[in-house]
């Protein structure tokens, strides 16, 4: 009964690599999995290169930290940390952590956040990724505000050299 499932769901061109007849249930799955299945090293390589390859560009803050999350979210999924009782676990994860946070600050932009950046990675001990995060929008949003006061000045004045 399997076997004629499998022979039902599996693409007909297929039937010509697959020895239904001849093998058992357990052989021909052995055989399809041997075939198609596709390990996870391709992917999380892929994952790795991204992560390196992310920058902020023209992206928001929340936009960047989304794309990252993305990332390191899918990579979790790939490498799970080891359950133990011994502590290390937690040094590993604390690790993970930190090189978030240090991924996050290579990827933004030098020009605006460069002084904050540095900032941050001169603090003792080494701030964490969500107060990062949370001052790097801070200082977006500040920047954003300094930069409409600009142009609100900029209008006024020549506002004021039209009408003289």
């Amino acid at each position: 009964m399997v076997k004629a499932w499998l022979r039902n769901v599996i693409n007909p061109k297929l039937h010509l690599s697959i020895a239904f007849e001849s093998s058992t249930v357990s052989e021909i799955w052995e055989e399809l999995k041997d075939q198609y299945s596709v390990g996870n090293a391709p992917r999380v390589h892929q994952l790795k290169e991204d992560l390196a390859e992310c920058k902020q560009g023209r992206l928001s803050v929340v936009e960047y930290y989304t794309k990252l999350k993305t990332i390191w979210d899918e990579l979790a999924n790939y490498s799970k940390v080891p359950s133990c009782t011994c502590g290390a676990a937690a040094v590993i994860a604390k690790e993970r952590e930190k090189e978030k946070l240090h991924q996050f600050l290579m990827g933004l932009d030098r020009t605006v956040y460069g002084q904050v950046r540095t900032n941050l990675l001169m603090e003792y001990p080494i701030t964490t990724l969500p107060r990062a995060y949370a001052v790097i929008l801070r200082e977006e949003r500040h920047s954003k505000m300094e930069k409409i006061k600009e142009e609100n000045n900029e209008a006024a004045m020549a506002a004021r050299s039209y009408n003289t």
